[in-house]
């Protein structure tokens, strides 16, 4: 096992001392000292400081958003520790914290590993749902699982995006940008009061780019994206009363051409040698084809499209002199479709270069995915408020129903006329999810240093549905008359049959948390944490028979034992945040895809095991002159698992983890002629340490470094800002998926360098 050692976490320490952005430089500025604010955040369900909440979280102001440009999830996984991002396609987002991943987990009443919030409302299809940062107050990141209070039980971590409410006095800001691959992006917002109680606010984004990859087959950009965002809210807060109703909808629509897939030069597989062959040396261009479906008029091309909607009511009132209510209503609603092909390469270029060296078993292979949702939770606390308490305590209650409809569409042709290199098979999954949770949390202050905090929940989760698999094609245009063909059901069914099958299943499980705080000062604190945590059972999302389609996986749980210390020290101008811990999986989730059978298969790892540490920093060296650092590193196993091939994992290191991550930067504020302050330097450098790609550790991902740079002007006598920036400078070219097809490893990129300039006012 590839525990964390003493030398790599010394190591660690002196090179990389913690947290960037993500202490999230707490608005440095507040003061005339400059000394470093506490940022209040909700984690714990009351306004709490980040330096005085006993649990790993890292917080990021929207200003710091900003300025980092970080705007998506991907984007925020730099710069924080233990949290990475990979993804396959724009509905396979897999977030990981702390080695705890929802690697491909998309049957219709699947649980993601780390849950995403929205303004307190779960967000349970995060590749069709979630939302680019935009308008946001800040990004709170949970590490660790969240078994009791957070609104819904998640077994990795959490991310809960909080946005900017209305306010009572008007404001308006805006924001337009233009950058390299013909990017045009713009932003804005404006809220005031509409009454003596009653405020509103509008916000969008929106965001026109071409791609980053090519298509030289059809001429089309790829990863390419046309969004548009937008936001509306009314807050009802009567003045002197502790009345607070906030209403929230939200809308977004987003197109782009597809995603670019394409294998790495020197693999051993057909699709890198038919690449060197062609002369393809630019990884950012693939071949992909076209197919023609059965029952199509026309080829399809890639494409990825999605629409989402949502509405949210948070209400919270007085409940006597002593309590607080809060309801949180949350509905949302999205559709949307993706083709992308696996493979990057389109057969007719084995049939139009016959003497090319294109090999013969170079096929393409097409994914497509439809998708409706709508989910509906509610959740009610009731929190205690009483004044000058050692006692607070909160007990609360929630429900959610998801309703998924998922078409899956696999296909594949090869022109070399070779059999099981072909076929079409389609899945039609009608599934419904139910969770039902109480739970309570009661906090005992003993003394002015020590206090102690106790809480458990219990879990009931529901899953049903119905799905049909069909064998529509053994064969493709090149063979029709293949009839052992390779895609998951063609071939195994008569070409036009299939089968149909229900599944239902029900799970339940009860997680507590215990939590010690010892505050020996004002400036310290110190905790020890044992939590649980509880991810519900599933299914295979494309099963190849009514056996798979019925037969669930095991929930996987998790208990976390955790100590960690928050130090502000040097008057307030340094901050020094440690947590180590380890926690003991059982029965965890793990999806890979089987190239046997180009189909994904889900199996429960027996046991894992994660040890690790992650330690933030920020210093306010001089008044101008702003540092911080932030690292992790794990040490992780997999513990006698053999998966459905076979396969031995045991004693691997847990896939799609990097075995540690630090991020260091700085910002510099100088005089610029007579405006004081106005010019604002900021560098930042994250890097990531080596990942396996699969449970089996046969493919790697080497370790790479992003560098991010932005120079602002911003005079404190004038309402505007004009600014330059830059990402991954160094043009560094990392992946963010890999499949592994026979030799070769079809994979996914990172963005390449980008950069832009940007002119925002505020009033």
């Amino acid at each position: 096992m590839r525990y964390l050692s003493t030398t790599s976490a010394l190591a660690l320490m002196a090179a990389s001392v913690a947290s960037a952005p993500v202490l999230a430089q707490d608005e440095a500025e507040a003061n005339s000292g400059r000394g470093l604010e506490q940022i209040i955040i909700t984690t714990q369900r009351r306004e709490t400081g980040l330096q005085d909440t006993a649990i790993a979280v890292a917080a990021v102001t929207g200003e710091q958003l900003h300025e980092s440009n970080i705007v998506s999830y991907e984007d925020l996984a730099a710069s924080v520790p233990s949290l990475s991002f990979t993804a396959l396609s724009i509905f396979d987002h897999e977030y990981n914290i702390r080695g705890v991943t929802n690697t491909r987990l998309d049957h219709p009443t699947a649980d993601q590993s780390i849950g995403i919030f929205i303004d307190d409302v779960y967000v349970g299809r995060s590749g069709l749902l979630n939302t680019n940062f935009y308008d946001v107050n800040r990004v709170e990141v949970v590490r660790g699982p969240q078994g009791v209070i957070l609104g819904r039980n998640v077994v990795g971590g959490a991310i809960s995006v909080i946005t900017n409410a209305p306010e009572d006095t008007f404001g308006a800001g805006f924001r337009i940008g233009y950058g390299n691959f013909n990017a045009i992006t713009s932003e804005g917002y404006v809220t005031g009061p509409l009454s003596d109680a009653w405020s509103g606010r509008l916000s969008y984004r929106f965001e026109d780019r071409d791609g980053y990859n090519e298509d030289i087959s059809n001429n089309r950009d790829l990863d390419d994206i046309q969004s548009l965002q937008a936001r509306g809210q009314l807050l009802f807060a009567p003045v002197g009363s502790d009345t607070n109703v906030r209403f929230i909808a939200e809308f977004t629509d987003d197109e782009l051409n597809g995603v670019h897939s394409a294998a790495i030069p020197g693999g051993a597989g057909p699709w890198s040698a038919s690449r060197a062959a062609l002369g393809i040396t630019d990884i950012r261009q693939s071949l992909p084809g076209q197919p023609t479906f059965r029952g199509d008029a026309a080829p399809t091309p890639q494409r990825g499209e999605r629409t989402a909607w949502g509405v949210t009511l948070d209400a919270e009132f007085a409940v006597g002199s002593n309590m607080l209510f809060n309801s949180i209503t949350g509905y949302r609603a999205g559709e949307g479709s993706n083709y992308y092909s696996q493979t990057g390469f389109d057969p007719l270029y084995l049939l139009n270069n016959p003497a090319s060296g294109v090999s013969p078993l170079a096929f393409d292979s097409f994914v497509y995915e439809d998708e409706e949702i709508t989910q509906f939770s509610q959740e009610f606390r009731l929190l205690s408020n009483y004044a000058d308490s050692p006692i607070d305590w909160i007990i609360g209650g929630y429900y959610q129903v998801d309703n998924v409809d998922k078409f899956d569409r696999f296909w594949a042709a090869n022109a070399a006329g070779i059999p099981v290199l072909s076929g079409e098979s389609h899945w039609d999954n009608s599934g419904e999810s139910e969770t039902y949770a109480v739970f309570a949390q009661l906090g005992w202050r003993l003394n002015e240093q020590l206090r102690f905090v106790g809480g458990v929940r219990w879990t009931h989760d529901e899953k049903s549905g119905t799905v049909t698999g069909s064998a529509i094609e053994n064969g493709d245009a090149y063979n029709p008359g293949d009839m052992v063909a390779l895609t998951p059901l063609a071939g195994t069914y008569a070409e036009g049959t299939g089968y149909t099958a229900s599944y239902s299943d029900s799970w339940e499980e009860v997680t507590p948390q215990f939590t010690i705080e010892f505050t020996p000062n004002e400036d310290i604190l110190i905790y020890g944490t044992w939590s649980t945590g509880y991810k519900g059972g599933g299914y295979e999302d494309t099963p190849a028979n009514p056996a798979a389609a019925m037969f669930s996986y095991d929930p996987e749980t998790v208990t976390n034992y955790e100590i960690g210390t928050k130090i502000d020290f040097l008057d307030g101008r340094a901050r020094l945040n440690v947590a180590a811990f380890r926690m003991d999986y059982q029965n965890l989730q793990v999806t890979q895809t089987d190239a046997g059978c180009l189909c994904n298969i889900t199996d429960n790892a027996a046991d894992a095991v994660i040890n690790g540490i992650e330690i933030e920093f920020l210093f306010q060296a001089t008044d101008n002159l702003l540092l911080w650092a932030s690292g992790s590193s794990l040490g992780t196993e997999y513990l006698e698992f053999i998966d459905s091939n076979g396969l031995d994992n045991s004693g691997n290191f847990l896939q799609r983890t990097p075995d540690y991550q630090y991020n260091v930067g700085a910002e510099l504020r100088l005089d610029l002629a007579s405006w004081e302050d106005a010019l604002r330097l900021r560098v930042n450098y994250s890097h990531q340490g080596e990942l396996f790609w699969l449970p089996n550790n046969a493919n790697t991902e080497d370790a790479y470094g992003l560098l991010d740079a932005r120079a602002t002007l911003s005079p404190a006598d004038q309402n505007w800002t004009l600014s330059v920036w830059g990402r991954n400078l160094t043009d560094e070219l990392y992946r963010v998926n890999v499949i592994p097809f026979f030799g070769d490893e079809m994979s996914r990129f990172g963005a390449p360098r980008t950069y832009g300039v940007e002119f925002g006012v505020e009033f």
